[in-house]
């Protein structure tokens, strides 16, 4: 009876260790495709790869990290947005849900998360994104403070932001350009011509191709060129 016990325990720690071995075999396995899926930018591999991950390593939470990168990058905000809110919080998964949000239209939600960011980085990066949700929540006055912060960081000059034109066309321009514009059209509501002008002229000197504020500076000489009608 012993003799059998004994066996059957041996076969029981020998038939565990085996398993284990073949987890981690599996594991291992599954890392090397998501790391090979990434490389080669197959997202839909990745992102099978790492729910394959999720289920074999349950307690490990800082896979919806990456989920919710892949998820970023696919751009299946909804699911980046999911994703993140079950990895441990980070700066850069706050970033993601920011972006996912602002990306979405949900500018409400988008916008103190892009506030807490820009508090925390101070980057010309953050910084913009928040002055253009304030502004088109037409908080204006913290729309300026926010411009104004950006337009003399000083990294504005060197790092840029693609802008997108009336023509669909994409350009890169310096975020102290983008926010002198953003600037220059906020001054234009508030009524305030001059200063807009000073904005627009600022955009276009960092930025000779910037076409959006030329057409800005522009509209506002021809309308001074324009006799007015009584």
């Amino acid at each position: 009876m012993k003799k059998i016990f004994f066996t059957l325990l041996f076969f029981t720690i020998v038939t565990t260790v085996s398993a284990q071995k073949n987890k981690i075999s599996d594991t291992t396995q599954v890392w090397s495709r998501y790391r090979n899926a990434v490389l080669f930018n197959d997202l839909d591999v990745a992102k099978n790869a790492l729910f394959e991950l999720i289920a074999m390593q349950p307690q490990v939470t800082t896979h919806y990290d990456s989920l919710a990168n892949i998820y970023f990058r696919m751009g299946a905000y909804e699911q980046a947005i999911l994703a993140a809110d079950k990895a441990p919080q980070r700066d850069v998964l706050k970033e993601i849900q920011a972006y996912s949000y602002r990306n979405l239209g949900d500018v409400k939600t988008a916008l103190p998360l892009f506030e807490s960011l820009f508090t925390a980085s101070g980057s010309p990066e953050h910084g913009y994104q928040l002055a253009t949700l304030q502004y088109s929540l037409k908080r204006l006055g913290e729309c300026a403070i926010t411009a104004s912060k950006v337009s003399v960081h000083p990294d504005s000059k060197k790092e840029k932001v693609i802008i997108s034109t009336e023509q669909g066309e994409n350009m890169h321009v310096s975020y102290h350009a983008a926010a002198e514009n953003l600037m220059g059209v906020l001054y234009l509501e508030l009524g305030k011509k001059e200063l807009a002008k000073e904005s627009f002229i600022k955009a276009i000197t960092d930025t000779p191709e910037f076409t959006l504020a030329k057409k800005n500076l522009a509209s506002i000489n021809s309308e001074a060129e324009t006799p007015v009608k009584q």
